[in-house]
This record gives structure tokens, sequence and C-alpha cells, in this order.
């Protein structure tokens, strides 16, 4: 069975909407906290948590060949792509079937995280990447 794939992860619009909706509720709930120490710290945690938000996500584009090496491209401006850097999967990624949280890294680098839904890639490619992941996180344990 081949596992290679490539998808374009986009940013989850949903994720985003969910992310807000907390702010809102944690500067909302300022007004049930006892004293005012209590009440300035949700506030604050909320407007982190928006500015926090704000921050432009970009896309980025997933690339597994078939001997399980990976690639990861982050698009920086649309269009405009970073170059490839060779990564792997690193221990601590969730693989749910409607849910891929990525932890991928280069060899002695930072891990970069990466949300992957199945309304984020085209829907015939959620699938194969599941899997592909699944597959390369099975022969990882294997090899250990």
């Amino acid at each position: 069975m081949s596992i290679a794939v490539s998808a374009v992860v986009r940013p989850s619009s949903c994720v985003r909407l969910l992310q807000a909706g907390f702010c809102c509720a944690a500067i909302a709930s300022s007004a049930w906290c006892d004293g005012r120490a209590g009440a300035v710290m949700c506030v604050i945690g909320g407007l982190l948590g928006m500015l926090r938000g704000l921050k432009k996500v970009k896309a980025s584009r997933i690339d597994i060949f078939d001997v399980g090496q990976w690639r990861l491209t982050v698009y920086q401006h649309a269009g405009a792509a970073r170059v490839a850097v060779p990564v792997s999967l690193l221990a601590g990624s969730t693989l749910w079937p409607q849910l891929l949280l990525l932890r991928l890294g280069p060899a002695g680098g930072a891990a970069t995280a990466l949300l992957v839904l199945p309304g984020t890639v085209d829907g015939a490619v959620f699938r194969p990447l599941a899997l592909a992941c699944r597959a390369i996180a099975a022969r990882s344990v294997d090899q250990e």
C-alpha cells in the first residue's frame, strides 16, 4: 500500500470562531468574579486570547512520500511559499478519526503543531492523510 499523500491545510474558521467565543465568555465571566483582582484577570485573559486569535494564520502544505518522509511548506502570502522543510512526526501527536493534531519538527529544531480537520483540507484528501499518519506512527512505534 502506498502512503504517498499531498495536502494543503488551510486555517479553520470554525476554530477561530470558537476561540473568539471562549474569549468573550472569559471577559463576561468577570461580572461574576469576587473582588477586583479576579475580574481584572478574567478581562486580561480574554483580551490576550483575542489578540492571539487575531494573528494571521498561514496555510501549510504537507507532502508525505512513499518511504514515510515528510515535507512541510508554510505559505507566507497568497501564492508565495517558503522552502519545504523535511520534518518528522513527533511523539504527542493526536490521530483521531475526525481530528489530526500533528506535532511536526525537523531534526534538532522546534516543533510545529498543525491542526487538521476535515474542513481544512479537500474532502477527498483527509482520509488518505489520516491513514498515512497512522501508518507512519505505527512504523515509528515498531522501530522503537
